[in-house]
C-alpha cells in the first residue's frame, strides 16, 4: 500500500469500479448498511465565526453566538480559540442540533474541558472521546462521573434549571432533559456488562467498527480514496480504519481497553457512514503544521491531527477557564427552536424575542433537501444584530443535485472532455485514475458524463 506503484483494484483486475452502476435496473446497495445517519464529526473545515480582526476589531466586545445546526463543536472551538489573548469580553454562544447523540457528545466535551482539573488531561480525554473508537477505562469513570454530577443537579428540584458551573467563570445551561437525553448519556457511561443493555463491550464494538469499515463490497470505495492519497497517507487512513484510535503511529494503545460507547447506537450499530473520518472537519495543513511543530512526521497524518486535537482542545480548556462563557445547548429542529424563543419559551434561560445575535451559523441546512434558504432566513434574520458585521453563515452541500446544468451530467462531449482533462490534470501522476477515465471513454461514450461525479473525493453512495 506504500508503494509508488500501487493501483486500486479495479485497475489491477482490468475492470470498472463497483461504484459506477453502468446498469440502471441492477440493484443499488442499501445505504442503511453503511450509514448510521448521524455526522458526529462533521465533513467541512472549522470556521472561525467572528475572525475579529477582520471585522470587529474590538478586543473588548461581548459577542452573542448561535449555532443553529451545530453539529459537533468544531466551529464553536475553532471560534473561541481564534480569538486574541488579550480579549476581555464575554462569550454568550447557543448551541443546537436535533440529532440526541451529537447534543449529548457536545454536553460531555464542555463537562469534560470545563471540570477536569488538569487541561492536559481534560484535553486528553475530550480527543478521544470525541474521535477514538476505543478509550481508557479509567477515562470512561472520569466521564461518567461528570455525568452523572449533571444529571443529578438537572433532575434534583433544587437545582434544576440552573446552569452548571465549568470552571470559575464560565457555565452550561440547558432545557429539561428528555428521556431519550438521559438514555444517551447512560449509554454513555455505562458498563456493558450490567443487565442494563446500555453501553457496547470491547469485542462488539471492534465487531461493528470492522463490518463498517473492512466490508468487500467497499473495496471500491475504499480504493478511490486511497487513490488520492500520498503513500504514507494510504497506510495512515488504513490503521485508522482499523483501529480507530486516534494517536501517532507507534504510540502504545493497549490501555485502549473501553468501548466508546457514543460512537455507536443504543443498539450497538456505527453512528456514521463507513467513510466518515476525523481529518474531514480540519483544515489538514494546519494539522500537519501543528504536528511537525511536536515532532510528528507529515506521513503520520494521525499522529499531526493527534497534536494538533490537543493543542487546540487545551487552548479552549484554559479559554472556558479564564473567559466567562455562557453556553446554552439545546436539541431542536433548527425552524421549530427559532419559533419557541420567539414565543419566550427560554426566558428563565435569559434567552427572548428580543435576544440578538452577532453570528448565526446555521450549517448546510440553507439546502433545500433540509430545511432551504427562505425558511432559514425567515426563521432567523430577525435576530441578527443591527451591526454591520453581523451575518448568518451557511453552506451549500447539495447545491449541485438540485440546481440546473450545475453537473457534468447533460453536458455536450466536448464540455465533458475538457472537465476529464481537468480532472486528469489535477490528479497528475495517479495513472490508475486516468486509465478509469480512458476505460470510461472507450466503453461508455456519452453515458460516462453522468457517471464522472464518482470519481469525487467523498465516498458518498450513489
Amino acid at each position: 500500500m506504500r508503494s509508488n506503484e500501487w493501483k486500486p483494484s479495479w485497475a489491477n483486475e482490468d475492470r470498472l469500479p463497483g461504484f459506477i452502476e453502468m446498469d440502471p435496473k441492477a440493484p443499488t446497495l442499501e445505504k442503511t448498511l453503511f450509514d448510521g445517519g448521524s455526522s458526529l464529526w462533521g465533513n467541512m473545515p472549522a470556521v472561525d465565526l467572528i475572525n475579529l480582526a477582520g471585522n470587529e476589531a474590538d478586543a473588548m466586545k461581548d459577542f452573542s453566538l448561535a449555532f443553529v445546526a451545530s453539529g459537533d463543536l468544531r466551529h464553536v472551538m475553532k471560534t473561541i480559540n481564534s480569538l486574541p489573548d488579550n480579549y476581555s469580553g464575554k462569550l454568550n454562544i447557543m448551541i443546537n442540533d436535533g440529532n440526541p447523540f451529537v447534543f449529548c457528545r457536545n454536553i460531555v466535551l464542555l463537562l469534560i474541558l470545563g471540570c477536569v482539573p488538569d487541561e492536559k488531561v481534560a484535553a486528553d480525554i475530550a480527543l478521544h472521546f470525541w474521535y477514538s473508537v476505543f478509550i481508557p477505562a479509567g477515562y470512561r469513570l472520569r466521564i461518567g462521573y461528570l455525568v452523572n454530577a449533571l444529571l443529578k443537579r438537572f433532575t434534583d428540584p433544587a437545582t434544576r434549571g440552573k446552569p452548571f458551573p465549568l470552571g470559575a467563570t464560565s457555565s452550561l445551561a440547558t432545557p429539561a432533559l428528555a428521556e431519550e437525553h438521559k438514555m444517551c448519556f447512560q449509554h454513555f457511561i455505562a458498563d456493558p456488562h450490567t443487565p442494563d443493555d446500555l453501553g457496547i463491550d470491547v469485542d462488539n464494538a471492534q465487531a461493528e467498527y470492522d463490518r463498517v469499515r473492512t466490508d468487500p463490497s467497499r473495496k471500491d470505495y475504499r480504493d478511490r480514496m486511497y487513490t488520492r492519497l500520498k503513500p504514507s497517507h494510504r497506510v495512515a487512513f488504513h490503521e485508522y480504519r482499523r483501529y480507530g484510535i486516534v494517536l501517532p503511529i507507534g504510540a502504545a494503545n493497549p490501555h485502549f481497553n473501553c468501548a466508546n460507547s457514543s460512537l455507536f447506537s443504543i443498539v450497538g450499530r456505527w453512528l456514521q457512514t463507513d467513510f466518515a473520518d476525523p481529518l474531514a472537519g480540519w483544515d489538514n495543513e494546519e494539522v500537519v503544521r501543528i504536528g511537525k511543530t511536536h515532532g510528528a512526521q507529515a506521513e503520520d497524518i494521525y499522529g499531526c491531527l493527534y497534536f494538533f486535537l490537543s493543542s487546540q482542545l487545551r487552548s479552549l480548556a484554559q479559554r472556558i477557564r479564564k473567559l466567562p462563557i455562557s453556553f446554552k445547548l439545546f436539541s431542536a429542529e433548527a425552524c421549530a427552536l427559532s419559533k419557541d424563543i420567539k414565543e419566550n419559551k427560554f426566558t428563565g434561560m435569559g434567552i427572548t424575542s428580543n435576544t440578538r445575535f452577532d453570528r448565526i451559523e446555521v450549517s448546510n441546512i440553507l439546502d433545500i433537501s433540509y430545511v432551504g434558504t427562505r425558511r432559514v432566513l425567515t426563521s432567523w434574520s430577525s435576530f441578527l444584530s443591527q451591526n454591520k458585521h453581523a451575518a448568518i453563515v451557511g453552506y451549500y452541500m447539495n447545491w449541485s443535485m438540485v440546481q440546473k446544468d450545475a453537473r457534468v451530467e447533460g453536458a455536450t462531449r466536448a464540455a465533458f472532455t475538457e472537465v476529464m482533462e481537468r480532472m486528469i490534470e489535477r490528479e497528475k501522476g495517479v495513472d490508475a485514475l486516468k486509465a478509469t477515465f480512458s476505460k470510461l471513454t472507450i466503453e461508455t461514450g456519452n453515458t460516462c458524463a453522468c457517471k464522472i461525479l464518482s470519481l469525487s473525493p467523498d465516498l458518498t453512495i450513489i
